[in-house]
């Protein structure tokens, strides 16, 4: 079966001329009526703005009255209505937005051909034919809100959307590793431009990873929970609209500046007491962004241009070490004189351009191409990470992007559409650290060699503070490719709207783990050593997407007042892993492994979507909705943790690169005296944890069931119910509840160990005001490993966890949000999510023989995020005041304690298996504690000046209005239990200036 789909995906692809996938965009409808109220048939409904390159796009009414245009571009609309005997109705300024359903119903009353009736009318608010929930970020919000200019940035403000980072202004900059963002549940969250994934074969990180210049786009959609069986998955989805230029030349410019003296500080006694040693600060924000586009021959061809420069710097709670790069010392002594370490970000968008072709009066085409740099130099530092340990964070990334979109409206009732998609994305790592002395960054080189100039250092963990200082971590290099095409078929007629079509991507990862300092690692416990840990990183990861590809099929019928919508899409997921080899290392000298070409992920699913929505009243203003949608986890070539990483499972993966032996250094000298290479106990070091560490773990076994047939990929389930309401004109209300249940968990199971293997133990909490229940309680269900058991080979296999057993994860929330542009240059919107995300491995893990199970049934938290946007021009003075608002949950709180021997011993009845000297043990359930809510606000002021055809805006803009301190992020160990790693940046102040012409 799935063979003959695969031969029907190679069919279709070279049948098409440019094969490419849809994009959705906006859709007109509504009913044709003659004054006695009967429908009419073969009415021709013409849609006219200048945002189509082809000037109109036309429709027929059928058999009901019912007439449908879709794929419409983002404007303003004038709707003109004809049928022979009957005077032409003409309905103005229709706006268009985002992918939603707008009706717009008409009356004609029999007049001779030359009569044209003007009607006029609010553009409808509430989408009565659509069970999509999605918030349309046009232009005018886009240029007004106080916020980054990066779209994963703007939509958190969102009440949907929750990150777990706080980016003002931009102080986070641009590019990868800008925090994930979530909505109802669905981490899964990508961005699309004109519909097209823009994702990498590597993954996306925070979605947005390869968005850089958001003046190439007209706006931004928001949406989660579409029926659609185009998107495979169901999180957020972030639509960026191309700008295609225009029959009269336009342009933009955009800059903005602020430094570290127009910032305040908000770091109070309360916080240093905490132990937050400083604030979040600015160091440096600028960017420079023009845009300008036009005809290049009226009607025919168009072009658009834009470029963007942007640096953004800021400091976070960690000082410079002043023992960096000296072998002699081991101590973080932090150079309060040098002040707090830096995180650089910039980027430069060199050029993108797109060129906007009317072929013929029936088909156009846009051809896209994209190049920039991304600088994390570097990204890393926190409030737990040194600098001198953030060497391996400096990356560059260097993209290139090429897109063809061809669209054709072959008959007005027949719409085919293409697109071919290209990225090319490389990602090379430093070898030198500029916090080191003499340590400019340098890309490329040989790793392993140290770095600053300095020897290879070794890392350096200390358990009591979390801090991780002195040597680097590891590294790699990556290149990623990755093609996309497909093609889509639509008939359209007034009550019916039907879209067939395919989409294929194929895309190679290759990545190089290595080492760029020592390859080892040492815990202390207080500047004690206890622990070291052994690596040998280098590794080749090569992996292809052989085919990522989809088909989908899906109808919307419309019947009086109901609209049903359903479909379903067939993914066919192919993955392969050549043939590498893998070299010696300082630590495993004799290792020499070949791993052949092998085959990976050989999947296959069905993902069905329905939905309906009724037009409760039959005005148009009030809707009932309800979906229920199964949607498959994103799949990612590279590392991760919110998709699913076939990484995992490649023969490399397979390699044990790490281990631990227990240390006791008992004269202090920092050097382990004894034979690290040897596996056994000997000197001061005790046995490895894993002695198959540099080899392969010969009893790693992946379920070949896992890797291949039906319904293996992760998925959820998705039920949304809710109703939509235009409550005055142009003000909109949505309630709605919804429910995702995801669905195959993936295990690793140990066949070499059981229950019986482990001796069980408990420990008393502290007696601690700030732990629950003020401490003091006893924590059991705690295990050891049995001595005679530590160290031996593993049997791992690796399957679906329903096989052991049932295991869930359900997520519960409520939605209420609203919409509101009552007059001209006001737009306010908001609205508050009450959600909670429950757990429940136990079942699982009792039978895979794990003793572990404490906190394995987490119900979770219901939290409430409250978020508001607003921008509002004061008429007659032309002063805009625009602004965003959100008060959120604090972060969970959790406390990793340092249980000693001493402290375990007791109840254990031995010490520790394998010599070591403590184990870490969680304090607290995860999900039920949480820090102080915060508010945040931002604003901005700006006054317009007009000079004909041009506007400029001259703005400033205030974040964290209310200098609020509040903290974003805690330490995780009990030992700084509750202490602030991270807070909100102090009040700053940043000037901008806008031109538009």
């Amino acid at each position: 079966m799935c063979r003959y789909l695969r031969l029907l995906v190679i069919a279709l692809a070279c049948l098409a001329i440019v094969p490419a996938v849809a994009y959705a965009q906006a859709s007109l409808t509504g009913v044709v009526r003659d004054t006695s109220g009967a429908v009419l048939p073969g009415v021709t409904v013409e849609a006219e703005s200048p945002a189509l390159i082809e000037k109109v796009r036309s429709g027929v009414s059928d058999g009901s009255g019912r007439y449908r245009i879709e794929n419409l571009r983002p404007g303003l609309y004038t709707v003109r209505f004809e049928l022979p005997g009957f005077s032409t109705v003409k309905r103005d300024g229709v706006e268009l937005t985002g992918t939603s359903s707008s009706t717009v119903n008409v009356e004609l009353r029999v007049g001779s051909l030359e009569e044209t009736i003007t009607v006029t009318g609010e553009t409808p608010v509430v989408d009565v034919q659509s069970t999509a929930r999605q918030t349309v970020l046009d232009r005018e919000v886009i240029d007004s809100m106080p916020s980054s200019r990066v779209a994963n940035v703007m939509v958190r403000s969102l009440p949907s959307v929750s990150t777990n980072t706080q980016d003002m202004g931009g102080i986070e900059g641009d590019g990868v590793a800008r925090g994930s963002i979530t909505s109802r549940g669905n981490s899964d969250a990508k961005a699309t431009s004109g519909g097209v994934n823009l994702a990498g074969s590597s993954g996306m990180s925070g979605a947005t990873s390869t968005v850089s210049n958001i003046a190439a786009y007209q706006e931004i959609t928001v949406s989660a929970g579409d029926t659609s069986a185009e998107n495979v998955e169901g999180g957020v989805v972030i639509n960026l609209i191309p700008k295609d230029g225009g029959n009269t030349f336009s342009g933009s410019f955009f800059a903005n500046y602020a430094n570290a003296s127009m910032q305040g500080t908000n770091l109070t006694q309360a916080l240093k007491d905490r132990g937050l040693p400083a604030g979040n600060r600015l160091d440096a924000l600028s960017e420079f962004n023009p845009a300008f586009g036009g005809p290049i021959k009226r009607d025919r061809l168009w072009f658009f241009w834009t470029a963007r420069k942007m640096t953004a710097n800021s400091t976070v709670p960690m000082f410079y070490n002043k023992n960096a790069g000296d072998p002699t010392k081991w101590t973080y002594e932090p150079d309060v004189a040098k002040g707090p370490a830096a995180n650089r970000n910039s980027l430069k968008d060199f050029s993108q351009v797109r060129t906007t072709w009317q072929i013929t009066q029936k088909q156009k085409l846009a051809i896209t191409a994209d190049s920039s740099d991304v600088c994390d130099c570097p990204r890393g530092v926190t409030a737990k990470l040194a600098p001198e340990a953030a060497g391996a964070n400096y990356q560059k990334v260097t993209r290139k992007l090429l897109t063809e979109q061809w669209t054709a409206p072959l008959t007005p009732r027949l719409l085919a559409e293409a697109t071919v998609y290209s990225q090319w994305k490389t990602t090379p790592r430093a070898r030198e650290n500029p916090f080191l002395p003499g340590g400019e960054p340098k890309w490329g080189g040989t790793p392993g060699l140290g770095v600053g100039g300095v020897p290879p250092l070794v890392s350096v963990m200390d358990q009591s503070s979390g801090i991780t200082y002195r040597g680097t971590s590891t590294s790699h290099e990556t290149g990623d490719n990755v093609t996309m095409l497909g093609f889509t078929l639509a008939y359209v007629t007034g009550a019916q709207s039907f879209k067939t079509g395919f989409t294929h991507r194929a895309g190679v990862l290759d990545r190089y783990d290595y080492a760029i300092d020592s390859p080892l690692q040492y815990r202390f416990n207080n500047g004690v050593p206890n622990r070291i840990t052994l690596r040998a990183e280098e590794r080749h990861f090569l992996i292809n997407m052989n085919a990522d590809d989809g088909l989908f099929v899906q109808d919307k019928w419309t019947v009086n007042r109901l609209t049903l919508t359903g479909g379903a899409r067939y993914d066919f997921q192919r993955i392969s892993y050549p043939e590498s080899t893998v070299g010696p290392a300082p630590f495993a000298p004799t290792r020499n492994i070949t791993f052949p070409a092998a085959k990976g992920l050989r999947w296959n699913d069905i993902s069905p979507r329905v939905g309906m929505a009724y037009d409760l009243f039959g005005d148009g203003k009030t809707a009932v909705k309800a979906s229920l949608n199964k949607y498959l986890k994103q799949t990612a070539l590279g590392s991760g943790d919110l998709v699913v990483v076939t990484q995992d499972i490649a023969p490399a993966a397979r390699l044990v690169t790490s281990t631990t032996r227990s240390w006791n250094d008992a004269n202090r000298n920092f050097v382990p005296d004894c034979d690290l290479l040897a596996p056994a106990a000997n000197g001061e070091c005790g046995a490895l944890a894993d002695p198959t560490y540099g080899s392969t773990k010969a009893g790693t076994t992946v379920d070949p069931d896992l890797l291949k047939g039906w319904g293996k990929r992760p998925y959820n389930w998705q039920l949304s119910v809710g109703v939509q309401r235009e409550i005055l004109p142009k003000v909109s209300l949505d309630v709605a509840y919804w429910r995702s249940r995801w669905g195959n968990f993936f295990v690793t199971d140990d066949r070499n160990i059981s229950v019986a293997d482990f001796d069980r133990f408990s420990i008393t909490a502290p007696v601690d005001p700030h732990l629950p229940n003020g401490g003091g309680y006893v924590l059991s269900g705690l295990y050891d490993i049995k001595p005679a058991k530590f160290g031996i080979p593993a049997d791992n296999f690796f399957t679906l966890a329903q096989k052991y057993g049932k295991q869930t994860e359900v997520w519960n929330g409520v939605d209420l949000s609203f919409n509101a542009r009552p007059q001209p240059g006001m737009y306010i919107s908001g609205g508050t999510t009450t959600q909670r995300q429950s757990t429940n491995n136990c079942d699982v893990l009792a039978h895979l023989d794990n003793p572990g199970q404490l906190f394995c049934d987490v119900k979770g938290t219901f939290l409430t995020q409250t978020k508001l946007i607003g921008s509002y021009i004061v008429p007659l003075i032309d002063i805009q005041v625009s602004g965003t608002f959100q008060n959120l949950p604090g972060p969970q709180v959790t406390a990793t304690y340092t249980a000693t021997n001493a402290v375990i011993a007791p109840s254990l009845g031995r010490p520790l298996a394998g010599g070591a000297s403590n184990a870490s043990v969680e304090l607290i359930s995860p999900s039920t504690m949480y820090s102080d809510r915060f508010n945040r606000m931002d604003v901005r002021i700006g006054k317009i000046l007009r000079f004909g055809r041009t506007r400029a805006t001259a703005s400033v803009d205030v974040y964290n209005l209310l200098n609020s301190s509040g903290v974003t992020t805690l330490s995780t160990t009990y030992a700084t239990l509750l202490q602030p790693t991270q807070i909100l940046g102090a009040r700053f102040v940043k000037v901008g200036l806008q031109l538009a012409f």
